[in-house]
């Protein structure tokens, strides 16, 4: 079960606001939220013959505070060529995930270096 489905199980009763993505996005979460008390800042997504206004996609942005999270999971990905599909057991994800997210900063170290140089450090104190 996705756990969209299950968002009463999920909310505690002490939320201000729901930022999620559009998993979530139906009028029977809509309906919810508003019963609740909690502000509605769930990710929008249009629908066949219905796309989302310019109003409403021009906001989007600041509907998604966990976009620069997921922008860098991309770069791991797409940098790496790691698949979807390339899970293992619980131990070796995180040996493998955790690995290359070195190879991945150890790439953007390189490109920063490449672009700035090194920077002069800075002692406070």
């Amino acid at each position: 079960m996705h756990d969209s489905q299950a968002l009463d199980d999920l909310l505690l009763g002490d939320e201000t606001a729901l930022y999620v993505d559009a998993a979530y996005y139906s009028q029977k979460t809509r309906d919810t939220l508003k019963q609740r008390g909690i502000e509605d800042q769930v990710q929008r997504k249009g629908y066949r013959n219905k796309p989302l206004s310019k109003a409403l996609y021009a906001v989007m942005p600041a509907l998604r505070p966990h976009f620069p999270l997921e922008k860098g999971f991309c770069h791991v990905q797409m940098a790496l060529w790691i698949s979807a599909n390339a899970l293992y057991a619980p131990r070796q994800n995180t040996t493998f995930y955790g690995l290359a997210t070195m190879a991945a900063n150890i790439c953007k170290g390189a490109k920063f270096l490449a672009k700035y140089g090194l920077l002069e450090r800075c002692y406070a104190g």
